[in-house]
């Protein structure tokens, strides 16, 4: 990215709302649309403020979780500034594979210098710990839902691999060593990714990583608690640890599929388990929704607040990272 070439989200952005509304318009439709919004009706206005505070909870202990890795770097990038860079990312979630959120990075590389080559870990480490952690918690509340216990189990295996692989700086770097030796062109590139291994090389101590996933564990737990919470005020006799399951395999399910915001892939997976538990179409249709919206598009909204504020920041201070 340019330093002076503001990013824009506008695009992905109008796509992902455009696929968001009229997907849900035409499962509404399917159901008469009437039985949606009388459900929509019942949705308690006192609840919201709830789910948001609890999604709220869950970004404050992430954008903790991003301070604690920019420690571990050495990045002299102020506390303030880099929550405030973190939330601005979320204007991009709605980017394929949230590949968008690197714009944080070039934040605090157009306003304090830092090198790409060590912010890379940091965004690398921190989209790890988020998977790690809605894992452990698909893995927590899986009882709840045996028959999916193969899936859950895949997964817990699919991201211990990748985990261990990213803990093992030195496995890294020889493969890094063995594709120069084999291509022996852009050296730049090379050096480049190997101070990337190394600064992601400290994020693998223990003290680091296992903090920063406490962190995430607890940030995705509270969302999931959220949307138990919206489901007891629908009326819905569901145990909170499957409402809790559903939620984080939905979560999975859309980070897997590496659509823009996990769309379509999330909310057909959680109508579909609900529905799957005996919840009428209409109500795990507005539920889904719901959660969607004091999620996924609060981060957006808040992002698209904090991303005017980021970008008005020129405090250029040079090389900041290791």
């Amino acid at each position: 990215m340019g330093r002076d070439a503001p990013p824009d989200p506008s695009r992905y952005l109008f796509l992902a709302i455009l696929v968001f509304a009229g997907g849900l318009g035409l499962a509404a439709l399917t159901d008469g649309g009437r039985t949606a919004w009388h459900t929509l009706t019942t949705v308690p206005p006192a609840i919201l403020p709830i789910l948001l505070a609890l999604s709220a909870t869950n970004y404050a202990l992430r954008a903790i979780r991003w301070q604690i890795f920019s420690r571990a770097l050495h990045l002299n990038v102020p506390p303030g500034l880099n929550a405030l860079y973190y939330v601005a990312g979320f204007s991009m979630t709605a980017t394929p594979g949230k590949l968008g959120e690197a714009l944080r990075l070039w934040l605090m590389h157009r306003s304090h210098g830092t090198r790409y080559e060590s912010t890379a870990a940091l965004l690398v480490a921190d989209r790890l710990s988020d998977a790690v952690a809605v894992t452990a918690v698909v893995a927590i509340t899986v009882g709840w839902f045996a028959h999916y216990a193969w899936m859950a189990a895949i997964s817990v295996l699919i991201v211990a691999a990748i985990t261990a692989l990213a803990l093992r700086p030195a496995l890294l770097l020889s493969v890094i060593d063995l594709l120069f030796g084999r291509l022996r062109r852009w050296p730049r590139l090379f050096v480049r990714a190997r101070r990337a291994v190394r600064a992601l090389q400290r994020l693998a101590d223990p003290r680091v990583f296992l903090l920063a996933l406490l962190l995430g564990t607890l940030g995705w737990c509270a969302e999931a608690l959220s949307f138990s919470l919206l489901l007891r005020a629908l009326d819905v006799s569901l145990n909170p640890m499957a409402g809790a399951f559903i939620f984080a395999f939905g979560m999975m399910v859309g980070a897997i599929s590496i659509l823009p915001g996990g769309l379509g892939s999330t909310e057909a997976t959680m109508v579909g388990l609900l529905v799957s538990q005996g919840v009428p179409f209409a109500t795990a249709l507005v539920a889904t929704a719901v959660v969607r919206l004091t999620t996924l598009w609060f981060a957006v909204v808040l992002g698209m607040i904090a991303l005017p504020i980021a970008l008005g920041r020129r405090v250029q201070t040079g090389a900041a990272g290791a």
